[in-house]
């Protein structure tokens, strides 16, 4: 089987698990996840983070939010944007109040003022549909996250359910960026 095709199939495999979760469960392990993240000393360390706004049924990130909020740290969140190429860009959140539906229905900071590259993150939290051991990334398949960190040198943590990371490598193209950490419920992968 060719490289997208796998991809393809991992991707409609585990979108489908995703999707079937009871809200309870999700909101679970979440909290598992989330609570194993502020934890780490990655978390602590960072004073600027880019987190996600979950869609269908992804690890939930309000908890993060919150404490990062807490403490003083600025945060980001994406926001596609619409121009010559369609890519992210990341706005400064005060609140999750101000977050709308945005492209493919998903949360995302109103365009402002407060808006940086990756390359000022300390920290970014990104979403996945699966992960390896490795760090290998597989998402939704459009490249927004792949082509924005593409020259991030700094941590990416891939939060997951635990049955999101594959026992197998998944197949990479040499742009897909890699995550230097997953937490799911039950562990965290250093790669």
């Amino acid at each position: 089987m060719n490289r997208f095709l796998l991809k393809e199939r991992i991707r409609r495999e585990l979108l489908e698990k995703r999707r079937s979760m009871a809200f309870e469960d999700v909101y679970r392990m979440s909290l598992k996840i989330q609570k194993r993240l502020l934890g780490t000393r990655l978390f602590r360390g960072a004073m600027r983070l880019s987190l996600y706004s979950s869609f269908q049924n992804e690890v939930l990130t309000d908890d993060i939010f919150q404490k990062a909020a807490e403490e003083g740290k600025e945060v980001y969140y994406p926001r596609v944007v619409d121009g010559k190429d369609r890519h992210l860009a990341f706005f400064k959140v005060a609140g999750l109040k101000g977050l709308a539906p945005g492209r493919y229905d998903i949360l995302e900071p109103p365009e402002a003022d407060e808006r940086t590259g990756p390359e000022a993150f300390d920290l970014v939290v990104a979403p996945g549909v699966a992960f390896d051991a490795r760090g290998s990334r597989l998402g939704y398949g459009k490249g927004y996250y792949d082509r924005a960190l593409g020259t991030f040198n700094g941590d990416i943590i891939g939060l997951a359910y635990d049955f999101q990371v594959m026992e197998s490598e998944i197949p990479v193209e040499r742009h897909d960026v890699r995550v230097s950490v997953i937490i799911t419920e039950k562990r965290i992968i250093r790669v």
